[in-house]
């Protein structure tokens, strides 16, 4: 399906780049001189200015996108008609300040060697005055020689992660790739490519992406942008090399993709992966979208505002004008006001997740569905994890962060866990269990290491064990509102797991180390019978310090009205499901205990006898 849509969508695309070439990133620019001497290097850059969350504002600089003749895709060290990676056109490692052109895989010098080899080959017989400095400069340049070359040293971190362009030194407008006798040569070469591939020993086929009976790909090409992957790129669709000879194939046809359709959908998965309003990252996958039309630049901004909080590479705290946007739309349609929303809610959608396998990608889940189904289901995801009344939208990043441990810097949400999340979110189904167990997990382990304390549930959370259950059994089975009529043993023991920690603070006049809370939430959550009873016990022995009589028998009265309804048997285990439904009744039970005023309850009034204290 994708790499169908994928073909679709390269196809209305209006100045699309045509077959042969690729959208490329530049940072710098190499001016050469007729002898194919570097006569500066020059930053490209353009500068972005970058809204703050503060108010204030930052200036990023982005590189140009330069349309350069595509990458071969040949496994390992390989060739390119003009090259814009550092590695291959200076043969030069950086490392700490230092140029060296050896290191233990010999790959600087590989490279190097490979772009020489290539590129000499292809420019020998094209005569205009940047191709001929471009020769020079593969004939003369000479790694050994130019460990201290000042152009090279004064880019610092930038040489390696950057990518070139080269210009004739005295006229910038110049630029090599697109000098017209180079591309006359290059549209030939094309041509001739083309004439090979329709020889009589291609492998001719139907192509099921397209229907035609075309020459098969036998090697498709890489995708780079891919987080986390290889920076020479990955395969989307890759075989093995004989891996249905025994069949009657020969080697590596044997995808049923033709050399047509292969083109279209890597272009136009690497032009998406160039363009940051097309995708995003979320730990180690990134997540690519595109809706089906010429310009789909309202529904990609309005879809990244739906999941504000993304990770963003280049500073975590931006804010934009379409996150903006997006949470006045999704405020509005809350409140039931009609919202103006410029997008076409009928047009076809696709997101898909993606993550890095070795030298291939591997795809973790895709979507595809009209637009404004999607953006109903993102709003029904906000609202079903809601826990209180008015309550913010959660980002996708805030959600990450409640599943991680806070003790852990580096920790990431396993990319299974992610995929099945976005899946739930995008179509509205039923979240992963795996959502919620990871939920309770975190609730009952996480601790404030500065206060030595239990961080206890947060509307986060709660929200997301609310949405979790209440999508599993597809009803309303937990309430945003107290539910004062629920009977169910799970959640009595979470009202009453609250009720005996209010009595246990109120009566320690802040002698506390450690409460109930710290010593047994865990256990009572997962396995009530084992410590209900002695927390009981030890209330009891709390509720003789009350000063107040009213105060002491209103919450005896409510601990044996809650016994009561349990039947005085407290359950041996709880599942997954009534664990979350324990931890939402302490929530909502502890909130109403500390910030709610009861007609049936006396006024509060914590004073003990002066020999009370306790530590339990």
């Amino acid at each position: 399906m994708l790499i169908k849509a994928l073909c679709d969508y390269s196809a209305l695309q209006e100045n699309k780049t045509p077959a042969g070439y690729c959208k490329q990133a530049i940072h710098f620019e190499i001016l050469l001189t007729p002898e194919g001497k570097i006569a500066a290097i020059n930053d490209v850059k353009e500068p972005k200015i970058i809204n703050l969350k503060n108010g204030k504002t930052k200036t990023n600089y982005v590189p140009i996108m330069e349309q350069l003749p595509v990458r071969t895709q040949k496994p390992g060290i390989d060739k390119n008609t003009i090259e814009h990676r550092p590695l291959y056109i200076f043969g030069l490692n950086y490392d700490k300040g230092t140029l060296t052109p050896t290191d233990a895989t010999n790959k600087a010098a590989k490279s190097h060697k490979c772009f020489c080899e290539w590129n000499e080959k292809f420019f020998e017989n094209i005569d205009s005055p940047i191709c001929k400095a471009y020769l020079n400069f593969i004939r003369t340049w000479e790694p050994e020689q130019e460990t201290q070359n000042p152009h090279l040293l004064a880019l610092g971190k930038e040489y390696s992660s950057s990518y070139y362009e080269f210009g004739l030194d005295g006229s910038p407008e110049i630029k090599l790739h697109n000098d017209s006798k180079f591309k006359a040569a290059y549209e030939d070469y094309l041509a001739q490519l083309n004439t090979d591939s329709d020889s009589d020993d291609t492998e001719l086929s139907t192509c099921s992406i397209l229907g035609e009976k075309l020459p098969q790909a036998r090697i498709h090409d890489k995708i780079k942008g891919i987080k986390g992957g290889m920076s020479s790129g990955c395969v989307l669709v890759g075989m093995k090399e004989s891996a249905f000879e025994s069949y009657g194939k020969k080697q590596s046809y044997n995808s049923n993709v033709s050399e047509k359709a292969m083109k279209m959908y890597t272009s136009a998965l690497n032009s998406l992966l160039a363009d940051r309003s097309h995708y995003k990252t979320f730990d180690d996958m990134t997540i690519v979208y595109f809706a089906m039309k010429k310009n789909d630049a309202e529904e990609c901004n309005m879809f990244a505002g739906m999941f504000s909080g993304f990770e963003d590479e280049l500073n975590k705290t931006v804010v934009t004008e379409a996150d903006r946007n997006i949470n006045t739309v999704m405020t509005q349609l809350k409140q039931g006001r009609t919202a103006n929303m410029p997008y076409d809610p009928n047009v076809e959608f696709y997101v898909a997740g993606f993550t890095p396998n070795s030298s291939r990608i591997s795809q973790k889940f895709i979507c595809h569905d009209k637009f404004g189904r999607i953006f109903d289901n993102v709003l029904k995801h906000q609202q079903d994890i809601a826990f209180t009344e008015g309550q913010h939208q959660v980002s996708i990043e805030r959600i990450k962060r409640e599943l991680i441990s806070p003790k852990s810097s580096k920790e990431k949400v396993p990319s299974p866990l992610t995929a099945a999340l976005f899946e739930a979110i995008l179509k509205g189904t039923r979240y992963p269990d795996e959502l919620l167990s990871t939920v309770i997990t975190r609730v009952k382990t996480d601790s404030d290491e500065e206060n030595n304390h239990f961080i206890k549930i947060n509307d986060v959370r709660a929200g997301l064990i609310r949405g979790c259950i209440n999508r599993k059994y597809n009803k309303e089975v937990i309430k945003m509102s107290p539910e004062l009529d629920n009977k169910n043993p799970a959640t009595l023991c979470g009202v009453l797991f609250a009720v005996l920690e209010k009595i246990q603070q109120d009566t320690s006049e802040g002698t506390l180390n450690t409460t109930i809370v710290d010593s047994y939430f865990s256990s009572a959550c997962s396995r009530p019978v084992t410590v209900f009873p002695h927390l009981v016990d030890l209330s009891f022995k709390h509720l003789k310090k009350y000063k107040s009589i009213e105060l002491r028998n209103y919450y005896k009265n409510l601990i044996l009205d809650i016994i009561a309804d349990l039947e005085e048997k407290f359950p041996h285990t709880l599942s997954n499901d009534e664990q979350g439904m324990f931890i939402i009744a302490y929530a909502k039970q502890n909130r109403k205990l500390y910030t709610k005023k009861s007609k049936d309850k006396p006024a509060e009034n914590s004073e003990v006898k002066p020999e009370a204290k306790s530590e339990e």
